[in-house]
């Protein structure tokens, strides 16, 4: 008999990953694919990419994911999650007619304005979905095509974001997700519909929005063709998934009450998840339909998180980098071990792609204060690490109002692979901090988990996602908590300082 197994794809910004389990959720195989740097930067706040690249990486996953099977295995189930908010519009037969709108795209800024204005203020706004548009949300990069591209936009026939972009190059079905309908921002989160109010306001279409699926509901089979290119079964049936922030905070078991889920990617966010869907008071978060029946994650963000740590790497270690014999954050790891909290009064403010949480601005930027001939790299590297994690609970000040105290954070994602910036995230926060035995394919194997579900494995989602296994705890140090007490008061004190001068840098941007 044929062991069937599940598999999973998280199609990142910078990079696709794969993962396949069994039904008792141990995950077997994984394999991964780089894209660094292929999105590229046209104009102010415009970042693009093209689809193909998304495609051939998610395409390779499958196919070398398959490649490492017994003979006496096969791939039953597929599940995709991914980047959120990316805009991908698709012509009549299905084919993208642009570039991706990257989800760090934020060109939409007046058009979001405009619209806030039409709805009558933010808190008119949250009538209709209970989030505001936010720079990021997919209905925005629509409104900003409309208005810009307008040949283009008669063109389009489906806009949908990347992951389910790979999900109907698969199927042939073009169709989302609850949880990625929820972040074009014209999704009604409590009805779980789309706002036709919100659409009517803004001018876009209900014809050109996808069809809205469960996470766990199948949204499609794997057509004969691409089943033959991809080494598997054709009918092979595709769940609908979800976005990656969502799948990722399932993903970590953070489904119970004051269990808190960082993830490090390119991006980072912070989340919990709700029982029932609270009013987003000032809208202050991103309040998502999860993967889960009747459940919802708020969260908040960092724009850049594992890209600031890329940037601070190619800019600050490029010769260890092209030394292949050298892993480059081990060495930059190592060297930051030897400064003491504090960074010896160095402080970096990390928002080199624009600021989420806890207040919106595209325009913010990275800053370092306090720099001196005494520092190094190691001083700048440290207090990189220390300013996301203060970014992190700067934004989960907000959250908590809503999802209650922090008791425990779950943390994956690429960046939990440094042990200090986990020990770092502990000592900020001053709670334990858990990382997980499969962080680095934490959304790929929350799919795949998902797919097992959907193949018998679990009676429900909830219950298996509970199973979610501990690599490691880290705890927090007593000792260095009046340091970033201190060092968080002034960290909280710069961007109200130096917001104005954000603004004001913007036209030297162009040159």
């Amino acid at each position: 008999m044929m062991e069937e197994l599940s598999l999973g794809i998280d199609v990142g910004s910078s990079g696709c990953k794969a993962a396949v389990v069994n039904k008792e959720l141990l995950t077997l195989y994984t394999y991964s694919v780089r894209y660094e740097n292929t999105i590229v930067c046209t104009g102010t706040g415009e970042y693009e990419q093209q689809p193909e690249i998304l495609k051939e990486a998610a395409f390779e996953c499958i196919r070398q994911a398959v490649r490492m099977l017994k003979t006496d295995q096969k791939i039953s189930c597929i599940g995709i999650t991914g980047q959120m908010h990316g805009l991908v519009a698709l012509d009549k037969d299905g084919k993208p007619i642009r570039p991706v709108i990257s989800c760090v795209d934020f060109r939409n800024k007046e058009q979001n304005e405009d619209l806030h204005k039409k709805a009558g203020g933010i808190s008119k706004m949250l009538e209709y979905t209970n989030n505001k548009m936010i720079s990021s949300c997919t209905g925005g990069k629509i409104i900003w095509m409309k208005e810009k591209e307008p040949l283009l936009y008669e063109k389009t026939a489906c806009v949908i974001n990347p992951k389910d972009y790979i999900r109907m190059e698969l199927t042939g079905i073009c169709g989302i997700d609850e949880s990625d309908a929820s972040g074009f921002g014209l999704y009604d989160v409590r009805k779980h519909e789309w706002s036709r109010g919100l659409l009517k306001l803004s001018g876009i279409s209900e014809k050109i929005l996808p069809n809205v699926f469960k996470s766990g509901q199948t949204a499609g089979q794997v057509l004969p063709g691409i089943a033959e290119q991809l080494g598997i079964e054709g009918g092979i049936p595709v769940i609908a998934g979800g976005g990656d922030a969502i799948m990722q905070t399932i993903g970590s078991g953070a489904i119970q009450e004051g269990i808190y889920s960082i993830v490090l990617g390119t991006g980072g966010l912070i989340s919990a998840s709700l029982r029932t869907c609270v009013v987003n008071r000032d809208a202050m978060l991103q309040i998502y339909c999860s993967g889960l029946e009747e459940q919802w994650v708020a969260y908040a963000g960092l724009m850049s998180v594992g890209a600031a740590i890329d940037w601070f790497r190619n800019c600050y270690y490029s010769k260890e980098l092209l030394d292949s014999g050298e892993n480059v954050y081990q060495v930059m790891e190592k060297e930051a071990g030897t400064v003491k909290a504090g960074s010896e009064g160095l402080l970096f403010y990390p928002m080199l792609l624009g600021q989420r949480n806890p207040v919106e601005d595209p325009l913010a930027k990275g800053t370092l204060i306090g720099l001196t001939p005494c520092h190094g790299r190691r001083h700048m590297y440290r207090a990189l690490l220390e300013g996301l994690a203060m970014g992190m609970k700067n934004a989960s000040e907000q959250l908590i109002q809503v999802a209650g105290d922090i008791k425990e954070i779950r943390i994956s994602g690429g960046g939990a692979s440094s042990s200090l910036w986990c020990q770092i995230i502990a000592d900020v926060f001053q709670r334990d901090v858990c990382r997980l035995d499969d962080f680095k394919i934490c959304g790929a194997k929350s799919c795949a988990v998902m797919g097992a579900v959907a193949l018998g494995a679990y009676s429900s989602a909830e219950e298996a996602y509970r199973q979610c296994r501990i690599q490691r705890v880290f705890h927090p140090d007593k000792e260095r908590a009046d340091t970033y007490t201190s060092l968080y008061k002034i960290y909280k004190n710069i961007y109200p300082q130096v917001s104005n001068i954000f603004t004001e840098l913007v036209k030297f941007e162009d040159g």
